[in-house]
């Protein structure tokens, strides 16, 4: 028997159980996951079953004392034979019990685009899986085939979902989608479609942003700026921190659907159509949030940071927003877009920070100072003129 643990930064403790618990390990296994549970304030308990072989009258005695401490548990990743023993003695009744998810091979799949989280293949000539590269990535899929079916009941064009699967140590999800690519594929294949494709580029993020959500049906995207702002207080001065809450509470408010993170390697064009495959970040909120974030990934950073992040060349991707931005505001005026691209680019320096602070990029030598600097050289320097922006 064998046990480890991984926290998340949503304060999910998940234990993962290897080999088997019967009368002689019982104890020991019991004393380790108490350990284990003890050393976290956790919302939530997740227990990986995946690896367990076998398990004991005395082994449920253990996960009954659990249950008993932690009322939201869950138990994942069962075989046949463990969800078989859990089913016969009631102990699917007392938590919530799901079993082990479909192994796929994607040694022959042809990829079609990478980003920072995971990887998009081709399944089939019907289907397609994102895969995650995380191997604790369990609770964003879940989170996102949940918010993809909400959306699809929206009306909001997206794939929805339908299998969770598991590809060695990573898990993904599987998506029917018959003829369709990346947009970022599409275009490198077809540059001269950019224009028509820049106007569905527009019209679906509208749809999005013209969407309303019930209270409480979706997270705040205000809130959860607040909290990303509040971790940057390790690197920059209390005052620095409050003025980047002024900011953040200078947007207005809005019940309506924020993507959190539209670009052309999250959307897909299906028969002339755009269909949304990355819905793990949806909130809801002012549009400016979505609109602050694509002035991050289309035009603020380096040329190579563009084409990392969005799969085409940066003067591609670049003329896609100007066409992008004439589409979504429905003017062609310079004057107009100008203000409004001053406007957004606020939002993506507030973003650009407190994004940041939780990265694996603050890690490495220099990348704070610099994102911190830039920071204070555009935005906090007139933090009382973009505030007065953001409202016109």
């Amino acid at each position: 028997m064998n046990l480890k643990s991984i926290f998340s930064e949503n304060e999910i403790l998940t234990i993962y159980v290897e080999g088997a618990i019967d009368s002689t390990n019982a104890s020991e296994a019991e004393v380790q996951i108490m350990e284990l549970y003890h050393a976290h304030t956790a919302k939530a308990v997740v227990l990986d079953v995946e690896e367990l072989k076998y398990i004991s009258s005395s082994g449920l005695r253990v996960l009954l004392k659990l249950r008993k401490l932690e009322q939201n548990l869950e138990l994942v990743n069962a075989s046949s034979e463990i969800y078989e023993i859990l089913e016969m003695t009631g102990f699917t009744e007392l938590f919530p019990v799901s079993k082990a998810y479909r192994r796929i091979n994607l040694d022959d799949c042809k990829e079609l685009g990478t980003g920072g989280h995971g990887k998009v293949l081709r399944l089939n000539g019907d289907t397609i899986v994102k895969l995650y590269y995380a191997g604790d990535s369990l609770e964003v899929i879940k989170r996102e085939q949940n918010y993809a079916k909400k959306a699809f009941v929206m009306g909001i064009p997206t794939a929805i979902p339908f299998d969770i699967v598991k590809c060695d140590d990573m898990y993904g999800l599987v998506f029917e989608l018959v003829d369709a690519d990346i947009i970022s594929n599409y275009l490198n294949d077809h540059p001269d479609q950019l224009a028509e494709v820049a106007k569905k580029y527009a019209q679906t993020l509208k749809q999005l942003h013209t969407t309303h959500v019930a209270k409480d049906a979706l997270s705040s995207t205000k809130e959860l700026y607040r909290s990303r702002i509040e971790g940057l207080r390790a690197y920059m001065t209390d005052e620095e921190v409050d003025t980047l809450h002024r900011i953040n509470d200078a947007i207005p408010e809005s019940d309506t659907v924020v993507h959190g993170d539209y670009h052309p390697k999250n959307i897909m064009i299906q028969n002339g159509e755009l269909v949304l495959i990355d819905m793990a970040d949806l909130t809801t909120g002012h549009p400016l949030y979505d609109l602050g974030s694509m002035a991050l990934t289309h035009q603020l950073p380096t040329d190579e940071r563009i084409s990392m992040i969005t799969g085409m060349k940066a003067e591609e991707v670049r003329k896609l927003w100007k066409l992008f931005l004439v589409n979504y505001l429905e003017t062609d005026d310079p004057h107009a877009i100008e203000l409004f691209a001053r406007k957004i680019s606020v939002v993506g320096l507030m973003k650009m920070a407190s994004t940041m602070a939780f990265s694996e990029g603050a890690r490495l030598p220099g990348v704070m100072e610099r994102v911190i600097g830039n920071v204070r050289q555009n935005l906090l320097v007139n933090a009382d003129q973009m505030i007065k922006l953001l409202s016109m």
